[in-house]
């Protein structure tokens, strides 16, 4: 529990660090729209961004603004009446960034949806493996409530190894 404090403590003090202006983007759909030969719709760049931010969501990992402002998407995402990608879409604006997330689910999002070089993180290989195997690339991936219960799990299980880390024995130092 104190090394979870700790990392909250030093993200906190990140944050504060920063210029209130400057937003540190996790991902932005709008960027990614032209990577394919033959570009998909629209929404399929913001597929794996509203999965992990529908997770957050449900999850209570949301920054207090979201919970004020799209209260009304939120009740919609909660009820499996629209999916994280539109959420996402609506309440993002095609960016997700840390004003998105409270301080624990920047943390973790830190931690899991981008590594410590600010490059995509493990979330990106276990979407991959789990839901992109076998399709022609990455952004096809339905952005169905099915396809979110299956990575769900994972997510789940990611965040509960990064919440409560294996403790080392005291002979295991340099580890």
């Amino acid at each position: 529990m104190c090394y979870l404090a700790a990392r909250r403590g030093i993200f906190e003090r990140q944050l504060q660090k920063r210029s209130l202006t400057t937003v540190m983007p996790y991902d932005r759909a709008d960027y990614d729209y032209s990577t394919e030969a033959d570009p998909l719709p629209k929404g399929h760049a913001a597929t794996h961004i509203g999965m992990f931010l529908a997770w957050a969501a449900l999850n209570g990992l949301l920054n207090d603004l979201h919970e004020q402002r799209s209260s009304e998407l939120l009740m919609q995402l909660r009820n499996r009446q629209i999916t994280g990608r539109q959420f996402f879409e609506a309440a993002c604006k095609e960016q997700f960034a840390e004003k998105d997330l409270n301080v624990e689910g920047n943390a973790f999002a830190e931690h899991y949806y981008r590594d410590s070089a600010g490059e995509r993180g493990a979330y990106f290989t276990d979407y991959k493996k789990l839901l992109a195997a076998g399709l022609p690339s990455f952004w096809h991936v339905a952005d169905t409530w099915e396809n979110y219960d299956k990575i769900l799990p994972v997510i789940t299980r990611r965040f509960q190894e990064w919440k409560n880390p294996p403790r080392k024995r005291w002979w295991q130092f340099w580890k």
